[in-house]
């Protein structure tokens, strides 16, 4: 007998909930219409756990940008039977616009010859592409075009996703940095589970790091508005005139915040793009902007 815990929360929680999960040991986490379901061994302490769930709700309540809002929290036992195989049952091939497609390790991807194709399982960072902000700036991705020659930067990097779609679609270079040492070493599993190993390069640390001599054609943030807000300047910074930062892990809610921050930098106004309640953000380095 195995043990699940189901949490009902407000969506802008659920991220850094499924990590902190995965931080207390799940082997697996699903999101579901009203939250999230956590799968853990059979000799987990489920009181303990509870405290430690209970306790980071908690915290959480004292941010608005993830606060999990009216939350209900319950552990119950699970019968005997392979969930895990369940659990992965669940998961399919994705296509994303019209050349790329995640594919988990366990199924054998479709038009292999005709998609760029990336192997990706769900696991204990953030973003495999199913997620509305990582698949906004997916698709915002697969859209625009030949990356060919280009230098990308992927500010909190997850699981690598974005600098490896970045690579598959012709970017001669990626730099992923994340905070998150885990978040590290899975980019750099995924990166060379994908032979993506070179032109790619993934450490440790936050923008503010990133001496004068990098400089990118293509920024990407897929972080919550907070960490934007806090390096908004080192993104643009390293951002090359005429360049472009695209921007998620937003909701709708916040688009008008980046707005007036776009304008405080004389920045041309942002396009933005929606799915469900999130929004990824593009905007432009121009030529003149001195930072």
């Amino acid at each position: 007998m195995s043990w699940k815990v189901l949490l009902e929360c407000e969506v802008a929680a659920r991220d850094v909930l499924s990590g902190h999960f995965f931080e207390l040991g799940a082997l697996g986490v699903e999101e579901r219409e009203t939250g999230l379901c956590a799968f853990f061994v059979a000799d987990t302490d489920t009181q303990a756990l509870r405290v430690q769930v209970e306790d980071y709700l908690r915290e959480l309540e004292h941010f608005p940008e993830t606060a999990p809002g009216a939350w209900s929290l319950s552990i119950e036992d699970l019968p005997d039977q392979d969930w895990q195989a369940n659990w992965k049952a669940q998961w399919s091939q994705q296509h994303i616009g019209k050349r790329l497609s995640i594919c988990p390790s366990w199924i054998e991807p479709q038009d292999a010859d005709t998609r760029l194709v990336l192997r990706l399982d769900p696991g204990s960072a953030f973003g495999t592409g199913t997620h509305e902000s990582t698949l906004l700036l997916l698709e915002w991705l697969d859209g625009m075009g030949d990356l060919s020659g280009q230098h990308v930067l992927d500010a909190g990097c997850g699981t690598g996703v974005l600098a490896l779609a970045a690579l598959k679609l012709g970017a001669a270079f990626t730099l992923g940095i994340d905070i998150d040492a885990e978040a590290v070493r899975v980019s750099r599993e995924n990166a060379r589970d994908n032979m993506l190993g070179t032109g790619s390069y993934f450490r440790q640390g936050d923008p503010r790091e990133l001496g004068p001599e990098y400089h990118f054609e293509l920024v990407l943030a897929n972080i919550q508005r907070s960490v934007i807000e806090e390096y908004f300047h080192d993104l643009l910074r390293v951002t090359k005139p005429g360049g472009r930062l695209l921007l998620a892990g937003l909701l709708e809610t916040e688009e008008d915040a980046i707005r007036t921050l776009a304008q405080e930098w004389k920045l041309p106004d942002p396009e933005v793009r929606h799915k469900g309640e999130w929004i990824a953000m593009g905007l432009k380095r121009p030529l003149e902007c001195e930072v």
